[in-house]
């Protein structure tokens, strides 16, 4: 139960409670600092939490304090917006969501793009691979990754801009260059791991007590969620809101 008035069926009551980065002013021209969700509204969380960390315009200072810290700071706002006692601290700094500008939650300075999606590797694979199977032999134990351009991620509502490139018609003489005259368009899902890792360090591929617990919430919710190696990716409707961490 919140002290700050959630309408009925908003996707953000204190149960989900995700971070962005917002700015407020009629053109969000001012200072971008970090916030969370709370139905119709933002909670800007520097002065509410007195933590400077909150009051720059990325999630990655934060991100990098680790789990210990996130799950400090989630109790936290969790009390501050169910506790009657807080609601005077609280309300000064609530902000309407729709008049606040939504700003890329975090500097990416590098990401792996994997196939995850069965249907979508196998399309892939029986274009470019025609005559051989259509996913290659490793594809079930460990999909395929690479790496992706990270200035290609942006905010909700950034216009695509075409790629251009080389083309080249079956009957045209020679390859010419210009705009491409298809587009693969993907919903995609990503996630932050946190913290970051050094040079020579491996992300643990064991499941923990956290991402067990969340795969039994989501078989509870829905009795036909795919396996991980199959899950289908989906676009984050939150605009800017990344889910919680």
């Amino acid at each position: 139960m919140s002290c700050v008035d959630v309408p009925d069926g908003s996707d953000f009551p204190v149960e989900n409670l995700p971070y962005g980065v917002f700015s407020t002013g009629s053109t969000g021209t001012d200072r971008p600092r970090i916030g969370v969700a709370i139905g119709d509204q933002v909670l800007d969380l520097a002065p509410v939490l007195d933590d400077p960390a909150f009051g720059e315009p990325t999630l990655n200072r934060f991100l990098a304090q680790g789990r210990p810290r996130w799950r400090e700071v989630r109790a936290r706002i969790t009390e501050l917006l169910t506790e009657e006692r807080h609601r005077s601290a609280v309300e000064p700094h609530l902000v309407p969501r729709a008049g606040v500008t939504l700003h890329l939650p975090f500097e990416v300075s590098d990401y792996v793009d994997y196939y995850a999606s069965e249907d979508h590797a196998s399309n892939l694979g029986r274009m470019f691979r025609p005559d051989q199977a259509a996913l290659t032999p490793n594809w079930k134990w460990m999909p395929i990754g690479y790496h992706g351009r990270a200035g290609t991620v942006v905010v909700s509502g950034t216009p695509v801009v075409r790629p251009s490139g080389q083309r080249k018609a079956p009957s045209d003489p020679a390859p010419s260059f210009g705009p491409s005259r298809r587009l693969d368009i993907e919903a995609e899902l990503g996630y932050v791991v946190g913290p970051g890792t050094q040079l020579g360090d491996s992300g643990s591929a064991v499941p923990t007590a956290d991402s067990r617990c969340t795969r039994r919430r989501k078989r509870r919710r829905c009795s036909s969620m795919p396996t991980p190696a199959k899950a289908t990716t989906a676009v984050n409707h939150s605009h800017g809101f990344p889910d919680r961490v």
